[in-house]
């Protein structure tokens, strides 16, 4: 492989057919696509078909719930094949955010129920987040919304619209990549209508760099969750 490039990025068109148990691919641009990985095998299966470097496999060695296990395996065989290599060389900087050893491309995870999602660029700082529609958010929702968040919530489908905003909020977070961004604050969710479609987009301000920019944040409906996920370009 060249430097800057991902030999899954050859093929035309914003989709690819999907196989199981890939259950979702985007072809965002040219240089970045996202894929969401189904967990249908074994943990020791999946394992067994990655590569890891030392500091990713101290972690796994660490992680004792068998459903933690799954997801985990799961963001990095997304990345695995989106990268068409079995040796994806992770490793975390220090607010825990994950880079490639290479340097080659921007990377983010998400994972949720027996879902693992990553998605990667060459291009652009990404960030991707996957939420399970649950009655829970409801508990937190005034710590991460704000007055104005909390209306445009309200109504018809107010789970999957709150589930929907953290989604976007936690990609966003992790492209800023820094703990101390207000969530509730530093990142505004703009005017949107939620119109029950499969496919979405809406548009939120974060601070960063010293300001506060605009950012075009994009979602898709999945049977059971909520897919969220984001690209600034790495000028801005």
């Amino acid at each position: 492989m060249q430097p800057n490039e991902i030999r899954t990025f050859v093929f035309g068109g914003s989709h690819e057919q999907p196989s199981m148990p890939v259950i979702y691919t985007r072809l965002i641009n040219p240089k970045t696509k996202l894929i969401v990985w189904h967990c249908t095998e074994d943990a020791d299966l999946i394992y067994s078909q990655l590569d890891l470097v030392q500091e990713d496999e101290a972690i796994y060695a660490t992680i004792r719930n068998q459903n933690r296990k799954l997801q985990w395996l799961a963001c990095r065989m997304a990345l695995s094949h989106l990268m068409q290599t079995k040796a994806i060389g992770i490793r975390y900087d220090e607010h825990g955010k994950p880079f490639l050893i290479s340097g080659e491309a921007e990377i983010s995870f998400s994972h949720t129920g027996k879902y693992g999602a990553a998605i990667c660029s060459t291009n652009s700082a990404v960030g991707i987040d996957l939420e399970q529609v649950r009655e829970k958010i409801s508990r937190v929702e005034e710590r991460f919304l704000s007055p104005d968040e909390l209306t445009m919530a309200s109504g018809e489908d107010r789970m999957k619209k709150l589930t929907l905003f953290w989604a976007v909020k936690e990609a966003l977070y992790k492209i800023n990549g820094k703990p101390d961004l207000d969530m509730q604050h530093d990142i505004c969710i703009e005017s949107f209508d939620y119109l029950c479609r499969t496919d979405g987009e809406l548009t939120a301000r974060m601070k960063m760099l010293g300001r506060r920019i605009e950012i075009p944040v994009f979602y898709h409906m999945l049977d059971d969750a909520i897919l969220a996920w984001a690209t600034i370009s790495e000028k801005i």
